[in-house]
């Protein structure tokens, strides 16, 4: 089967909820990867490097490549995605600075900051399948990757109704809510659309960017406060939780009022700050985000994709409504700030996602 030349052309595969929302495969993965040190090479710029990267290079593409024989396109099969990291692209190709490293996002925190080789972001609607790639690529068998990658962080989670509340059950989560939070986070329009995400020039053409947190959440104090509480703080101080849990379109956050809600209000919600970083009122942002218990700590893998970091950056900063103490004295920097006072950031990575023709190595320097 010919597959999209974008390995990020997932969304045409996802189903709908009965309102018309859309659905993102249920279980995903994330393998974070180092290189295993090449043998008898004569370091990254030797004739000795680049023959052990072609063959990593032609061995990786072989693998992939059987997977998604063995499974259909989509999230009733298989999606993936291999995203490389500043230190491939830095010491081992010609487009050294190509990816922006990662960085500090906000004042209040302090994540580790890292710097794998590659990630492979795998997703299904099957746990199981996401169990058998996994050990069919990074397992000992003969597809096996680990004569070349080692597997240094394997991060899981989901995202669907009914399953945070399966996952969570001693806090009462609504059966209908996707994500830890209680309510759907993606509606048809707060996504970037995958064709303004898609670089179109140098390396990556045909690919884009990704920027990848962990996130943890206080599930347990966000539940403490009631639903209309809840979605104030979410979306805006204008939206009730019965409006935010029919929203199907966008999130109407009203951030053209930003200031002037906030003064009304004394509340900034999330999706309302977040909002204005929109170019035209199209965000600039596709999020691929998952909820997780990894390691018995409820929270977010946060995978955001765009056609350059600066956009992530960019909403990010816009996030964080820094502004808003400026408009009502009862806003501060986490407090009364959209979701600011119930997330720590504990991990951040920087990838570039190449076209799918380039996913396996890309651009190794001395490479044929």
């Amino acid at each position: 089967m010919s597959l999209p030349e974008r390995q990020h052309a997932w969304e045409e595969t996802f189903g709908t909820d009965d309102l018309g929302r859309p659905v993102a495969p249920r279980h995903q993965s994330l393998v974070f990867t180092d290189l295993v040190t090449p043998p008898n090479s004569d370091g990254p710029r030797g004739g000795g490097a680049a023959t052990h990267l072609e063959r990593a290079a032609a061995h990786l593409e072989y693998a992939l490549s059987a997977v998604e024989d063995k499974y259909a396109y989509g999230p009733d099969g298989l999606l993936t995605t291999v995203g490389w990291g500043v230190e491939w692209f830095d010491r081992y190709t010609d487009h050294d600075r190509l990816i922006n490293p990662p960085a500090r996002m906000s004042r209040w925190e302090d994540p580790a900051l890292d710097i794998p080789i590659a990630v492979f972001h795998l997703a299904s609607d099957h746990a199981e399948i996401l169990d058998e790639v996994r050990e069919v690529l990074f397992g000992d068998g003969p597809l096996g990757q680990g004569d070349y990658l080692r597997v240094t962080e394997v991060r899981n989670g989901f995202v669907g109704a009914g399953l945070p509340a399966r996952a969570l059950p001693e806090l009462d989560l609504p059966e209908s809510a996707p994500l830890l939070f209680g309510f759907h986070s993606i509606h048809k329009g707060s996504q970037a659309p995958e064709d303004a995400i898609t670089i179109t020039e140098g390396p990556l053409t045909g690919g884009t960017t990704a920027h990848i947190s962990r996130i943890e959440l206080a599930v347990d104090r966000w539940q403490q406060l009631d639903r209309d509480r809840q979605a104030a703080l979410l979306y805006a101080p204008t939206i009730s939780a019965h409006q935010a849990e029919r929203l199907v379109e966008d999130s109407p956050s009203d951030y053209e009022r930003y200031e002037t809600t906030v003064r009304e209000h004394g509340v900034v919600g999330h999706a309302q700050a977040a909002a204005r970083a929109r170019v035209n009122n199209v965000p600039v942002i596709n999020r691929r985000d998952f909820a997780t218990i990894d390691g018995g700590r409820p929270g977010t893998h946060f995978v955001s994709l765009q056609r350059e970091l600066r956009d992530f950056n960019n909403t990010r900063a816009t996030m964080n409504a820094a502004d808003g103490s400026d408009h009502h004295r009862s806003v501060g920097a986490r407090r009364r700030n959209g979701i600011n006072a119930f997330f720590d950031v504990t991990h951040r990575a920087t990838l570039g996602i190449p076209a799918r023709a380039h996913r396996a190595y890309p651009h190794a320097r001395g490479s044929r």
